[in-house]
């Protein structure tokens, strides 16, 4: 959802402010324009899209947070319960975007855009990262803070941005460029948690 909202704020041209620190650059791959917003204030839309953006970012950090249980069974039930009432609560395409209603500009931009956003996702570059890599930097985490390795944990979501762009979200999730340091990105993920 995180790479569809850059891809909704791109497309339609909202304008977020400058100065927030977790909101990436352009996508790189800019989107067709859209003229979805024509009649809008694009500065308010913007406004409520960065509301939007921090519900989505903390939505993935809850769900980093609170992963789902081993098995299918009452407990992972109640987990997938949780879960999508927190991804409906964030807006979600489910409902049409219901959590948006306060928004409607935003709202009609996300449902007249998604279905172009959500198929113009990228494959995270992480997940072609050799375990190698990871292996290395839990072994250098571990030692230069004297952790046990497997008590370390740490989220890393890539959007297909640019500007070797990078952030702590919170402790222990990193949203980041596909182009930031892979090294930097999985070290910031593994020490901000500790």
């Amino acid at each position: 959802m995180l790479s569809a909202a850059l891809w909704i704020r791109d497309a339609a041209g909202i304008v977020v402010d400058a100065e927030a620190e977790d909101v990436p650059p352009p996508l790189l791959v800019p989107p067709p324009a859209s003229d979805v917003l024509e009649d809008e204030d694009l500065l308010d839309v913007g406004r409520d899209w960065l509301t939007w953006w921090r519900k989505l970012l903390d939505e993935k950090a809850d769900t980093h947070r609170n992963r789902p249980p081993r098995g299918i069974d009452d407990d992972w039930q109640r987990w997938a319960t949780a879960n999508l009432a927190r991804r409906r609560a964030a807006g979600d395409p489910g409902d049409d975007f219901a959590a948006l209603a306060n928004a409607p500009g935003l709202r009609r931009a996300c449902v007249e855009l998604f279905p172009s956003a959500n198929g113009a996702r990228t494959r995270p570059r992480l997940e072609t990262t050799p375990w190698e890599v990871y292996k290395r930097l839990v072994d250098e985490v571990s030692a230069a803070h004297n952790v046990d390795p497997n008590q370390l944990d740490g989220t890393v979501v890539v959007v297909p941005t640019g500007a070797a762009w990078w952030r702590i979200i919170s402790p222990g999730f990193v949203i980041a460029s596909e182009d930031a340091s892979t090294d930097d990105v999985l070290r910031a993920s593994l020490e901000s948690a500790i």
